[in-house]
Order: C-alpha cells, then structure tokens, then sequence
C-alpha cells in the first residue's frame, strides 16, 4: 500500500498534502465548525439576562416573545417543570436550585413529566420528558425555514471555541500530525 496505515488503531490516511493543513481547504477545515474554529451555541447568560426575575416575570426571555398561544404554551410548560421540581414559578431565578436550573436549560433525560395544556376548550394531560429550553432553541433554530426565527434566536447565542478542534480549525487526524 501506498497509503500512510497508522498500526495504533488500524487505519490508514491518503498522502497528506499541504492543502490537508489548511482550515481554508475542506480536506483539512474541522468538519464541526467548518474552519472557523468557533461555534455559535446557545447562552444561558442571554437566555435568562436578568437573574433577578422570576419564571412568572419571564426570566426565559425567548419564551416570553412570540404569539399569545406560544406565551401561553410555554408558560404551562413551566408550571409543569415548576411543580415536578417543587418550586415556585415567583421565585427569582438566581434562587433556583442548581439541579432545577440545570433540568430547565437541558431537559430532564429520561424522567417524565405530566404537562396540562388547553386544547379544543379542555384540558388535556401528557406525561413526556422534559426536552429543556436550550434543545427547544436548537431544534427550533435548525428546523425553522423562517430567517426572521433564525435571526431571533441567533441574538441568545455566542460564539465559543470548537469542542472537536479546541478551536485550531483542523480536524482532529491532521491536528495529530507530528
């Protein structure tokens, strides 16, 4: 073979040429952030700018804006994360419990939850896991084709360096060339 066969782990690379070092290049760019060596995710920080509010007040700015029936279905979706945590929707946030907050931004995994939401003029009951407010955002970011939803929701994102290249914009093999 003419191929470079690393025995560590069994596999083997083309011939590695200068265009593999560059992040400009896609054959050496970080398949995650495509170069740039940063990322755009989702800030608690911007998402709940004013720790003094409570949920009641609107702590989570990005559910407080939208219609009436988005506002209304997602302040029952927290008085029903509310009331499985065992807190009060006047609490201010910064008084929150860390495990509380924590399901709040990233859902509650494989615990369920019973949700309450008006439907049709009654009251209908749902038991599902809690999917958090920051994969709400993500999934509402990546799935909208609206660019008006997009640009909204890119204001409760900031820039952070890249898990999978720690920011240096390579991909990882060619990074661990020595």
């Amino acid at each position: 073979s003419n191929r470079n066969f690393s025995p560590a782990t069994g596999k083997s690379y083309e011939p590695l040429t200068p265009k593999h070092f560059s992040f400009n290049a896609p054959t050496g760019a970080c398949p995650v952030c495509h170069g740039l060596g940063q990322k755009m995710v989702f800030d608690e920080g911007l998402i709940v700018p004013n720790a003094e509010k409570s949920l009641e007040q609107g702590a989570v700015l990005p559910w407080r804006r939208g219609g009436k029936r988005m506002i209304v279905y997602y302040k029952s979706m927290l008085k029903s994360v509310a009331a499985h945590g065992g807190v009060s929707l006047e609490t201010p946030y910064k008084d929150l419990p860390d495990e509380f907050k924590r399901i709040l931004m990233h859902g509650s995994g494989e615990t369920e939850m019973e949700f309450s939401f008006w439907r049709a003029g009654k009251v209908s009951n749902i038991k599902r896991p809690f999917e958090g407010v920051i994969p709400n955002l993500e999934r509402l970011y990546h799935d909208s084709e609206s660019e008006f939803t997009r640009n909204r929701l890119k204001s409760f994102m900031s820039p952070q360096f890249c898990d999978a290249c720690d920011g240096r914009r390579l991909k990882p093999d060619i990074l661990a060339v020595t």
